[in-house]
């Protein structure tokens, strides 16, 4: 195994054209490194759980319940915590989550529902009840761990959505029925609007069987002063297809406008995570070539991109409004000769310079080059590039090559290939540090890196040499698929491409009974085919996972540390990021660790805008 060794269909290229600057490698946290408390329960910040402060109803004859922050995985048989209310803290423009775990007693109940009230502050600013989503979590049965790190038996990951944030549609999984002596989770979902006065609000959740209130949870959020920007601060491609979503949701391949509004719903879905796509449709313009050149139809697929890439896909009343694809890949189709290949590409260049794209488009030359052999086609592929268009950026899934090193401009490493770990093989032919990217002295070359199944054991179930990388698998533990952004901003690496989120629709016939791949439980599957058979109503929409949540708030923790770091308090973030991530293996795992880091950046930029603000 020389890495992930997987397909190289949906693999991911990333673009970034942000001039690349010499980092030192991060060393242990200085003595003027704040201090992180150790936090007891779930009393922690930024989401604070308390058993007293502002009690909900206690729980009913038949029915326990307690709240919780969102970076621990409620199993089935987790002992209950004690917790009755929940205090969250975000910006505008932001996501903030946290669970509501019920539990029957002694017999089963049917007829369960959770519906969420609006927030209202002190001095009557509203945020409405269409910005808190009310999700059912599904457990998956996982019967091969991905690695020592996880476990066998279910797990939570789907999100069923009480209402569906893609059509609007009330969905079949509420109300839903308790068995007695498991664990229910729910995970609620509040989104702050722009322009929301800073201050504190209240709102509840409420919980009723068969019609009649039950239960009452207070939910309180202070709205911090500033504002996250809607377009992911790191860039990020990550793989989708749509001919894979059409097999899980159809069955069958009906029509191009059914894949390409499928198509559109799923990158609609990434991109309110966060989250650029590569791969879409699958579908390349179509060209004709005559003596007097290349001919592209660029009408079909402008209608497919358009919307991400020039921020029209989300309105002034969405979530995250003018929010903007951050990469896109370029469409090859397999027969061209080299010549057309030019032509196409040169093509390409000039479209999307003419639309204002061509920061964010990249040709994506090879998939894992294994050797000399394979270089020497990376060479002819990257000089045809060069030849269309000396400004195409090109992509390498690869550490550093020197002989490459004038083809390349996004070099996209594996995260074990950065620095090399003690004791541990590498699962590359050699580590290169991230200092040798800048000692290129090309301006326009960037580093881009990913994780994959060497975090977990490709095709295994990996041992402890495993431990303590940063994974999407299901059973890996919350804040290991929520740290990757930490660690890139600390390492100064520009983007994060991951493989594929489908994975799994074109493997399984049915990817809700069985999701693993390549070793690992949900290894490059993120989302799940929300067919109306399966969730109600009457249109297909994605599932999300519990997993795309936590990436989507490591994205915006990203987003606090650049904004920081643009406010000249870059020392500051980086004491605090240093508190969390001493290495890529070796990072501060306690959910209570990373939410007094980020208390502690909120609470820093809500001061310095908030008093910017206040003297303009």
């Amino acid at each position: 195994m020389r890495r992930r060794g997987r397909a190289a269909a949906f693999l991911a290229f990333v673009s970034s054209l942000a001039s690349l600057v010499a980092i030192a490698l991060p060393a242990a946290a200085p003595a003027s490194t704040p201090s992180v408390p150790e936090l007891a329960g779930w009393t922690t910040h930024p989401l604070k759980m308390r058993p007293s402060d502002t009690p909900g109803t206690p729980s009913a004859p038949d029915l326990a319940w307690w709240t919780t922050h969102a970076l621990v995985k409620v199993r089935p048989s987790d002992p209950p915590g004690t917790a009755r209310s929940a205090e969250l803290f975000a910006a505008r423009n932001e996501f903030e989550p946290f669970q509501l775990v019920l539990r029957s007693k002694n017999k089963s109940l049917r007829g369960v529902d959770v519906e969420a009230t609006e927030l209202v502050s002190r001095s009557g600013h509203r945020i409405e009840q269409r910005h808190v989503v009310v999700y059912l979590q599904h457990y998956l049965r996982l019967h091969t761990a991905s690695s020592t790190e996880g476990a066998v038996g279910e797990w939570p990951d789907p999100l069923l959505p009480r209402v569906d944030t893609y059509s609007g549609e009330r969905r079949s999984a509420f109300p839903f029925a308790l068995r007695p002596g498991r664990n229910q989770p729910l995970w609620i979902e509040l989104y702050v609007p722009p322009g929301t006065p800073p201050g504190h609000y209240r709102g509840e959740l409420l919980v009723s069987v068969e019609g009649a209130r039950k239960i009452t949870v207070p939910v309180q959020l202070q709205v911090w002063d500033f504002e996250l920007p809607s377009t992911s601060t790191l860039r990020t491609s990550y793989g989708f297809s749509g001919i894979s979503a059409k097999k899980q949701h159809y069955g069958r391949y009906a029509s191009d406008e059914e894949l390409l509004e499928l198509t559109a719903v799923y990158a609609r879905a990434a991109l309110r995570h966060r989250i650029s796509i590569h791969g879409g449709s699958m579908m390349p313009p179509p060209a004709t070539f005559g003596d007097s050149g290349i001919e592209i139809d660029w009408q079909r697929y402008d209608e497919e991109v358009a919307p991400l890439l020039d921020g029209t896909i989300f309105g002034a009343d969405d979530p995250l409004p003018g929010a903007r694809a951050t990469s896109v890949d370029l469409r090859t189709p397999p027969a061209l000769t080299g010549e057309e290949r030019v032509l196409y590409w040169r093509e390409w260049s000039r479209h999307f310079r003419e639309r204002g794209w061509l920061d964010r488009l990249f040709v994506y030359l090879w998939d894992e080059p294994a050797g000399p052999n394979d270089y020497r086609q990376v060479l002819g592929l990257g000089l045809q590039a060069r030849h269309a268009d000396a400004r195409l950026p090109t992509l390498l899934t690869e550490q550093l090559v020197p002989e490459l090193a004038g083809v390349v401009d996004i070099w996209v490493t594996l995260i074990q290939c950065i620095e090399d770990r003690p004791g541990v093989d590498a699962p590359c032919e050699e580590t290169v540090p991230r200092a040798a990217y800048a000692d290129l002295g090309r301006p326009e070359t960037s580093l881009w890196w990913y994780q994959s199944c060497a975090s977990h054991g490709c095709n295994m179930v990996g041992g402890d040499e495993f431990r303590g990388w940063p994974s999407y698998v299901i059973d890996a533990p919350a804040v290991a698929q929520r740290i990757m952004p930490w660690m890139a901003w600390l390492y100064g690496v520009e983007g994060e491409l991951y493989f594929n989120t489908v994975e799994a629709y074109s493997l399984v016939a049915d990817s809700w009974l069985d999701v693993r791949a390549h070793g690992g439980n949900g290894d490059g599957t993120l989302f799940f085919p929300g067919t109306p058979s399966r969730v109600g109503g009457v249109t297909h929409v994605p599932v999300e996972s519990l997993r795309l949540k936590l990436i989507r708030e490591g994205l915006e923790d990203h987003a606090y540390l650049t904004m920081l770091d643009r406010a000249g308090e870059s020392d500051f973030a980086r004491r605090w990021v240093q508190t969390i991530v001493q290495r890529t293996y070796r990072w501060q795992g306690r959910p209570g660790s990373l939410q007094a880091a980020r208390q502690a950046l909120g609470e820093k930029l809500s001061e310095a805008f908030g008093a910017a603000r206040r003297n303009s």
